[in-house]
């Protein structure tokens, strides 16, 4: 089998089911990006007479849905398929590419590549541990992010309703307080305006007194009042 042949075969149909999400439209362009270097990669690698198990694996996953673990899977296996060339090119990069980002171990890996008096380390076994290395590193830091994302969406949270809960108290305080408070000084008032004018006005049983009956008086009040003076006259002939 030629490696066009194998490619053809190894290379997912459009229809193809692949991990997408509306949202991360760019997250879907790199990995498919990611996977045309694969298959670049793979293309260019020479292959044996007969496929070993390690073709085998690299060709079921490029038919699997195209997914982050599959890809990262790939790159670790083309290490023992590549070419001498390849394998040179690749391993100067990533030595490179995990000096920039510090690792932790990257040192240990430049002393197995040139050692001081030693055999140098299988090249592949040493590419493959980088891959592992950097690959670990980018898992972590996405792991990271979508923490850090989470987190501040749940602080924003909080603050939002933190802000809305005072502004409430603070409503309540300086516009729903006074309001009552003046309706109480108002009611106060004419509790109190009602008290006064019952204190300022004389009770009946203490003031007014029952008119008494005239008795001496009655003359002075006939001569006072002619007609009733001579009615009483007339009254007092008849009577006669």
């Amino acid at each position: 089998m030629t490696t066009t042949e194998s490619l053809d075969e190894v290379t997912p149909e459009p229809s193809s089911p692949v991990l997408t999400d509306a949202n991360e439209q760019h997250k879907v362009d790199l990995l498919e990006q990611f996977y045309l270097t694969l298959k670049v990669t793979y293309m260019a690698s020479p292959l044996p007479p007969s496929k070993s198990v390690i073709h085998e694996r690299i060709e079921r996953l490029f038919k699997a849905p195209h997914s982050w673990p599959n890809a990262y899977e790939i790159e670790q296996l083309l290490c023992f398929v590549i070419s001498d060339q390849q394998l040179e090119t690749e391993l100067n990069r990533r030595l490179a590419e995990a000096q920039q980002l510090k690792l932790e171990h990257v040192a240990i890996i430049d002393k197995e590549l040139h050692p001081d008096g030693r055999p140098p380390a299988d090249k592949r076994i040493v590419l493959h541990r980088l891959l592992n290395d950097l690959q670990w590193f980018y898992s972590k830091r996405v792991q990271h992010r979508t923490a850090s994302k989470r987190l501040l969406v749940r602080v924003s949270m909080l603050f939002m309703v933190a802000l809305a809960a005072f502004s409430l108290v603070l409503f309540i305080q300086f516009f729903a307080h006074p309001r009552v408070s003046a309706g109480g000084n108002q009611a106060g008032a004419g509790a109190a305006a009602g008290s006064g004018a019952a204190a300022t006005t004389p009770a009946p049983d203490q003031t007014s007194t029952p008119p008494a009956a005239p008795a001496a008086g009655a003359p002075a009040a006939a001569a006072s009042n002619p007609s009733t003076a001579g009615n009483a006259d007339n009254t007092a002939g008849g009577a006669k």
